[in-house]
This record gives C-alpha cells, sequence and structure tokens, in this order.
C-alpha cells in the first residue's frame, strides 16, 4: 500500500541537499509527483509531493527531518488528487500591468479551475527616447474540469488585453 504527502521546508541549503532528499526518496520506492523548489544565495523554500510504500514512509521523512538547518513540516495528501494527465501547462505572456495576477486566477477561478502552481515573473525592459516598460510573463500549472477544453481557457485568458499571449507548453 502507497502513502501521499507533502513536505513544505525551508531554511539553510543547496542543490546537492535537494538531489540527496531525491536520491533517498527514490533508493525508498519513493517518486516526488509535483516540486516547487526556491533557492534565493543559500536560503531554500520547497514543497514537494511524495507517493511512496507506506513501510518506507518514516524513513524518508526522517530523512527531510534529520537536516538540521531545514524547518519541515508534512502534511496528509491524496495521490489521484492531481493527474498528470489532467494537468495542463501554461505560459502566460503580456505587458505587465497593475492587477494582472488578480485578473488570471479570477478568470480560471470563475470556471472551477485548480491553479496547481503559478511561477511569475516581470522583466523590466528599458527602451530608446526615454521609453520603459516592464513585460509580464507566468508559468501556470492547471487542472481543469473534463467538460472544459483548454482551447476555450487560453481563448478567454488572451482576451484579458490585446497583448496577452498563452502558449500550452505541455
Amino acid at each position: 500500500m502507497d502513502t501521499t504527502f507533502i513536505v513544505n521546508f525551508i531554511g539553510k541549503a543547496t542543490p546537492a541537499t535537494i538531489k540527496e532528499l531525491t536520491a533517498i526518496t527514490h533508493e525508498n520506492g519513493g517518486k516526488w509527483l509535483i516540486s516547487k523548489v526556491n533557492f534565493i544565495e543559500d536560503q531554500v523554500a520547497a514543497v514537494v509531493k511524495i507517493n511512496l510504500p507506506k513501510q518506507n514512509e518514516e524513513t524518508v521523512k526522517n530523512a527531510f527531518c534529520d537536516y538540521k538547518d531545514l524547518i519541515v513540516q508534512f502534511v496528509d495528501s491524496n495521490a489521484s488528487m492531481h493527474a498528470k494527465s489532467e494537468i495542463f501547462s501554461l505560459r502566460i505572456d503580456a505587458n505587465d500591468r497593475a492587477g494582472i495576477v488578480n485578473e488570471i486566477t479570477q478568470v480560471l477561478d470563475d470556471q472551477g479551475i485548480h491553479i496547481v502552481d503559478m511561477d511569475c515573473h516581470r522583466v523590466f525592459v528599458a527602451g530608446g527616447g526615454g521609453v520603459s516598460s516592464s513585460l509580464f510573463s507566468a508559468q501556470v500549472a492547471i487542472q481543469i474540469p473534463s467538460q472544459i477544453s483548454i482551447d476555450d481557457i487560453t481563448n478567454e485568458l488572451e482576451s484579458l488585453s490585446e497583448d496577452t499571449r498563452v502558449i500550452i507548453t505541455t
């Protein structure tokens, strides 16, 4: 029997730390279903959804807790909640403006779409003649209800402004 849980951790770490934790998970028959790991200098903030055989759960959880520079929290989860076949990855690009993240999340929420992950970036662009602007880009993973078409979602998102472009990346 398998178990699925989410581990959240923050603290001092390196990419080698993440590689070791991944290896321990795999050595114990587990896999990282979804992961979001962010580094700023030597600090990490991460959320990982793990599925593994129940008998190896304690071993893997102890491996995370053994890193003294990490603060770790575990939460039970449902393995089937985010089936890979139901998740779409989108890249949304537009001129940056106030409220753009709210507009995107509102469109998705109005249609009952679950946001699995959203990573937003703003890039300042200096132009000639004193004209400057910011570009907005978001990488979004969504889980959509079966009655909704991914094409309908991309069209609705692109209707937010004439410069909004949506690319299905998977």
